[in-house]
């Protein structure tokens, strides 16, 4: 998950949220290199190449140019996390009725079908 990675690329996400950081910048911020080789350079690297492609995939999915189903599990729990983030820096816990609608989606693997997303819209009252 998205939350759980270090404060490191807390600049880097408010530079890719902002207007100036348009897909172009964030590609171009995630494919310099590395400045060193070392294990936690990889791995900040790592974690701003999923940042990249959770937000170009939120727009995506915002501008209805791509599906749900076509994402992985892990591409749409980052997009979820995201998301999430995103709405949590208004200030705004997510509601009860939205933590249950996630954990449901979680237990469906992440895709549920239609009778599932009816299901979980009963269940989440």
């Amino acid at each position: 998950m998205l939350s759980a990675r270090p404060a490191s690329w807390c600049a880097a996400f408010l530079v890719l949220l902002s207007p100036a950081g348009s897909i172009a910048a964030a590609q171009h911020m995630t494919s310099s290199p590395a400045p060193s080789a070392s294990p936690d350079a990889s791995q900040a690297q790592a974690s701003l190449d999923r940042l990249a492609r959770a937000r170009n995939n939120l727009i995506l999915l915002r501008d209805g140019r791509l599906s749900v189903s076509a994402l992985t599990p892990e591409e749409l729990q980052d997009v979820l996390d995201l998301d999430r983030m995103v709405r949590s820096t208004a200030g705004d816990p997510p509601s009860v009725r939205q933590q249950c609608v996630d954990d449901e989606v979680r237990r469906a693997g992440g895709r549920p079908s239609r009778l599932a997303w009816e299901v979980i819209r009963l269940k989440c009252r």
